[in-house]
């Protein structure tokens, strides 16, 4: 049976840039509260984005919200899950300041994603240990949780049959490539569809879920 893969572009901050996304039919957006990003979102930028998804796209075309929080206070992330309407919240496997998974703020396995970075090969018992329904697969960078731009190689994921978003240095030129060599459930953009950290290129947004989207492989 063949697989449409499902495309989140992450570190949205104007509709304008959201529109095109739906538009497009991106499956997932991302809306980014960490606060060393170049996509930080204020929790105001965030209500705009979220209000417009939920008065302007009917239901069955709105990509599903995700809040991203990495080295985030437990105050924060609460306040603004309480306040905020979304989908999932994700996760980075390593943050030391991420909520426990007796917390509430942890969310059920099947809203919570958690990121992991790459840093050399990978499978689904190596992997076991995360527990979400969805991860995404991302590369490796010490002092960021994210968005770093740059790739890691594909070939450590190749192993992974669990669902997973394939992350980091992913462009509206290699992402058919790396979705023919992992089989991924999906992929994950932010750098790769910007003309400069945090702004958003429309065109590039785009060609990137176009391109995705047109790459399809029959599934086991």
């Amino acid at each position: 049976m063949s697989k449409t893969p499902k495309v989140k572009i992450c570190g949205i901050r104007k509709v304008d840039d959201l529109k095109v996304c739906v538009e497009e039919g991106a499956d997932l957006i991302g809306i980014n509260f960490v606060s060393s990003s170049p996509r930080l979102v204020s929790p105001k930028e965030a209500e705009i984005l979220i209000t417009y998804l939920y008065t302007s796209v009917p239901s069955f075309l709105r990509p599903k919200i995700v809040f991203l929080f990495y080295k985030s206070s437990t105050q924060y992330i609460e306040t603004l899950l309480k306040n905020l309407q979304h989908d999932y919240v994700q996760y980075v496997s390593d943050d030391s300041l991420a909520p426990g998974e007796t917390s509430p703020l942890y969310q059920t396995k099947d809203s919570r994603i958690i990121s992991y970075r790459v840093r050399g090969n990978v499978n689904d018992d190596s992997l076991h240990f995360l527990t979400s329904d969805l991860l995404i697969l991302d590369s490796y960078k010490s002092d960021a949780g994210g968005g770093t731009g740059e790739s890691f190689p594909w070939d450590q994921v190749s192993e992974v049959r669990r669902p997973y978003l394939l992350a980091g240095g992913l462009t509206p030129e290699n992402v058919a490539k790396a979705l023919s060599q992992t089989k991924a459930y999906g992929v994950d953009v932010a750098s790769g569809v910007e003309s400069s950290p945090g702004n958003k290129d429309q065109e590039l947004i785009r060609n990137f879920i176009r391109n995705a989207k047109q790459f399809s492989y029959n599934g086991n």
